[in-house]
């Protein structure tokens, strides 16, 4: 009973963060998380097949280079899982990000294609029930840096 009244209370404080519409698995509803003249971030959230009793949904992010250049796009990922702030200092590197992107080119990451470390994990779903364990309640990208190469 206290789990379920937790869950809820995650839940509702997760959907008054994010706008309620993008919790879903449709890729094609891509919420503006980041854009200057060089460069857009955009995120949705996707499910992942894990085993044959639960699936993952995680935040997947579409990089669009808008320059006719190419560029290495940094930044670092800031998560909170149940309202804790996940520390980076003892594992900086798996927070620390970099993806290259050629002239006017767009990268979505997923489940599995080769930029998936970008993707960010946010809840484990029961394939029977259908119930979704929440634990991701923050994201942000920071230190946002682009370099042309």
């Amino acid at each position: 009973q206290v789990m379920r009244q937790n869950l809820t209370s995650i839940l509702i404080a997760f959907c008054c963060l994010f706008n309620s519409n993008v919790i879903s698995s449709n890729p094609t509803t891509w919420e503006l998380y980041f854009e200057n003249d060089t460069v857009k971030i955009e995120y949705t959230y996707q499910n992942c097949d894990f085993s044959s009793t639960s699936s993952q949904e995680i935040i997947v992010l579409k990089f669009t280079n808008l320059s006719e250049e190419t560029i290495t796009l940094n930044y670092e990922t800031k998560i909170w899982h149940h309202d804790k702030e996940i520390t980076v200092s003892k594992n900086s590197e798996e927070f620390r990000k970099n993806i290259k992107l050629n002239e006017n080119q767009t990268i979505t990451t997923n489940c599995d294609n080769q930029w998936r470390e970008h993707t960010i994990f946010s809840a484990f779903i029961d394939n029977t029930t259908n119930e979704k364990y929440v634990s991701l309640t923050k994201f942000e990208l920071i230190n946002i840096t682009i370099s042309n190469d």
